[in-house]
C-alpha cells in the first residue's frame, strides 16, 4: 500500500481535524503528547501530529525501499551464478598429452583422442612437426609447442574435428604380436590389425587391415595406431568379423570313419578310399555337412550325405564303373593311378602308335 507524501509546510496548513483524519488514514501508531495549556497544546498538537505523520511516512518509504534493494541483490546473485555456470559449461575440458615416443604424441580431451602430433623425417623439411586428425594433416610447424597451441585453439572453437561425440568409448589397446604385426583390441576382441608391407615403394610400409582388407597406410606403426583409435571412437572403423575356428574332423570321428571303412572292406588313404587297390572316391565334411565324391566323377560333383556312416555305406556298395580311354585322356596325367596308366598304355590307339 502507498500513501500521499506530505511536507512539513503542507502539514502545518492542515487543521487538527484534518491531521487526525490523515493520521488515521495512514495507520500511524506513534503517540502525540503535549501537556501545555490548551491553546499552546493545540498548536503543538498540530506540529507533533505533523511530525508523527512525516516520520511514519519516512519509515514506510524505508520499508518499501529495503525489499527493492534485497531483490536487486538476489537478482544480481542469480545472474552472477548463471554467468559462472555458463563459463564452466563453455570452457573446454583441459587437454592432456600422452607421449607414445619422442616423435609421436596423442592429445586427449578427457578420454577422447582429438588429434596426434607426429614428426616428418623427410629431407629438406623445414616444418617437421605435424598435427594429424583421422590420418589427415591439419597443420605443420617448426616446434612441438606450436602444434600444441594449434590444437588447443582449434579445439576450443570447434574447428579441429567435425565429430561431436556424446558418448566416448575407450580407445583400443595395442598388442604387439611381433615387430611386423600388431593387433588393436577392445575387451580382448580384435577390431583391426597392423602389419608391415616391405613391397611398398613409397615408404608407406605400415598398413591397417580389417577383415584382411587394407583401409589405411602410413609410414610408422604409431600413426596407424592413432588412426585406428580415432576411427573406432568416432564409430567410422569398419566392423571386424568375429574369428571362427576352422571346421575340423575330430579324432573320435576319424576313428569312426576308419572303423567303418574296415568293416566294409575299404582302405583309407590320403588321396581317397580304395578297395583292392581301386579308388572308389572320397568322403569329406565341410560346413557341417558330409559329402561323397565318386572316383569316376570327372567333374568332381559332391553328393550330400546325412552322416559319415551313410557316406561310407554308399561308397562301399558302389560298383566300380569301367573307365574308358577317352575319359582317362580328359584327366590330368598327374591324377592318374598306376592302374589307369596301365589301361592307357594297353589301349588300342597306344598299341598302334607303338607298333608304327
Amino acid at each position: 500500500m502507498t500513501h500521499v507524501t506530505y511536507s512539513q509546510q503542507q502539514l502545518h496548513l492542515k487543521s487538527l481535524a484534518q491531521l487526525k483524519r490523515t493520521y488515521s488514514e495512514i495507520g500511524c501508531t506513534l503517540e502525540v503528547r503535549d501537556r501545555r495549556r490548551r491553546d499552546a497544546w493545540i498548536s503543538a498538537f498540530v506540529e507533533d501530529v505533523g511530525a508523527a505523520i512525516a516520520f511514519h511516512q519516512a519509515a514506510q518509504l524505508q520499508k518499501i525501499a529495503r525489499p527493492t534493494k534485497d531483490e536487486q541483490e538476489i537478482a544480481q546473485g542469480e545472474f552472477d551464478q548463471y554467468i559462472a555456470d555458463q563459463a564452466e559449461a563453455v570452457a573446454p575440458e583441459p587437454l592432456t598429452t600422452v607421449e607414445i615416443n619422442f616423435y609421436h604424441h596423442e592429445v586427449y580431451c578427457g578420454k577422447e583422442l582429438i588429434a596426434y602430433i607426429t614428426y616428418d623425417h623427410g629431407e629438406f623439411v623445414t616444418q617437421p612437426w605435424l598435427v594429424m586428425v583421422n590420418g589427415e594433416e591439419k597443420f605443420r610447424d617448426t616446434t612441438l609447442a606450436r602444434c600444441h597451441r594449434f590444437i588447443y585453439w582449434h579445439h576450443k572453437d570447434g574447428t579441429l574435428n567435425l565429430f561431436a561425440l556424446t558418448e566416448v568409448p575407450e580407445v583400443p589397446a595395442i598388442t604387439e604380436i611381433s615387430f611386423y604385426d600388431q593387433e588393436a583390441l577392445v575387451n580382448g576382441e580384435l577390431v583391426a590389425s597392423i602389419s608391415f608391407d616391405d613391397k611398398n615403394h613409397e615408404n608407406l610400409y605400415w598398413r591397417v587391415l580389417v577383415n584382411d582388407i587394407e583401409i589405411f597406410r602410413d609410414i610408422t606403426p604409431a600413426r596407424c595406431h592413432s588412426y585406428i583409435k580415432q576411427q573406432y571412437q568416432q564409430g567410422t572403423l569398419p566392423v571386424q568379423e568375429p574369428f571362427e575356428e576352422p571346421c575340423t574332423i575330430g579324432n573320435e570321428v576319424m576313428v569312426r570313419i576308419f572303423n567303418d571303412y574296415e568293416k566294409c572292406g575299404l582302405q583309407l588313404l590320403e588321396d581317397g578310399n580304395y578297395r583292392d587297390d581301386v579308388k572308389l572316391g572320397s568322403v569329406g565334411f565341410t560346413d557341417g555337412n558330409w559329402w561323397l565324391i565318386g572316383a569316376s566323377s570327372v567333374q568332381q560333383h559332391k553328393v550330400a550325405c546325412d552322416s559319415v556312416d551313410g557316406a561310407v555305406q554308399l561308397l562301399s556298395v558302389a560298383e566300380v564303373p569301367p573307365i574308358s580311354y577317352e575319359e582317362l585322356l580328359d584327366r590330368e596325367f598327374d591324377q592318374l593311378t598306376a592302374d589307369e596308366w596301365l589301361l592307357v598304355m594297353e589301349s588300342e590307339p597306344i598299341r598302334e602308335l607303338v607298333a608304327a
